[in-house]
């Protein structure tokens, strides 16, 4: 059974600005890539990687 858990208002507000924030990056990303015949893989290398370093640092702060 999955746990629904109810959030604090500061919860959630960190949750929603986090997630905001990573939509942004891959937005960013995406338009890169559409709006481009060549993307930079560098650019798209190290923000693929730094949204899924974010992403499980908050999984780890979340979980505790």
């Amino acid at each position: 059974m999955v746990e629904v858990k109810k959030l604090s208002r500061l919860h959630k507000d960190y949750l929603t600005s986090f997630l905001r924030s990573q939509l942004t990056t891959l937005q960013n990303v995406l338009s890169s890539v559409e709006n481009s015949e060549r993307y930079d893989d560098e650019y798209l290398e190290e923000s693929m990687r730094r949204i899924e370093q974010d992403i499980h640092r908050f999984r780890k702060v979340y979980n505790n």
